[in-house]
């Protein structure tokens, strides 16, 4: 009786892990050797960029992985991988003020950077608004979250800050 009930048990208990696997990985799609995650899970994002410095509240990103491995049917010989990230993080008003303090202090050329470069197109419509008139006078740098040598850009908002990141 103990085996028989062992025997029906372990496949429902196999086929349930099997589920929580795929739950976690929902807000990912794979097309070949790309993978794109839209996601808004702050644990998922501190995997990619340093988030315990400045923690922010919540997150929205889209990371874009381009794995080249030479295990796919486009490339037989490995190279470097490529990954694209874009994240919107939201933090409460004194960590915000704390962050924004620091970086303004922080004594780097002005970048110019390009207010389109941030008009991601899952924004909604108030931060692309806000976005659009925001002030582009301001200088520091992304070592906060993205750390040195990383190709990476920031855009101040209110409370709030756009991230970019690339490989290459």
């Amino acid at each position: 009786m103990t085996k028989n009930v062992l025997t029906l048990l372990l496949p429902l208990l196999l086929f349930s892990c099997r589920q929580n696997t795929k739950e976690t990985n929902k807000d990912t799609v794979k097309d070949g050797n790309k993978s794109t995650t839209l996601s808004s899970d702050t644990s998922k994002l501190s995997k990619i960029v340093d988030l315990t410095i400045f923690k922010p509240t919540h997150v929205k990103f889209k990371y874009v992985f381009i794995g080249n491995s030479g295990q796919n049917e486009r490339l037989s010989v490995p190279g470097p991988s490529d990954s694209y990230l874009q994240a919107l993080l939201y933090f409460d008003t004194a960590t915000y003020r704390q962050l924004k303090t620091k970086y303004f202090y922080a004594d780097y050329v002005s970048p110019n950077y390009n207010k389109q470069d941030f008009n991601f197109e899952w924004l909604d419509t108030n931060t692309r608004k806000e976005l659009l008139q925001s002030d582009t006078s301001y200088h520091g740098h992304s070592d906060f979250f993205l750390g040195l040598g990383v190709k990476g850009k920031l855009w101040f908002l209110k409370d709030k800050v756009l991230l970019t990141k690339t490989t290459n």
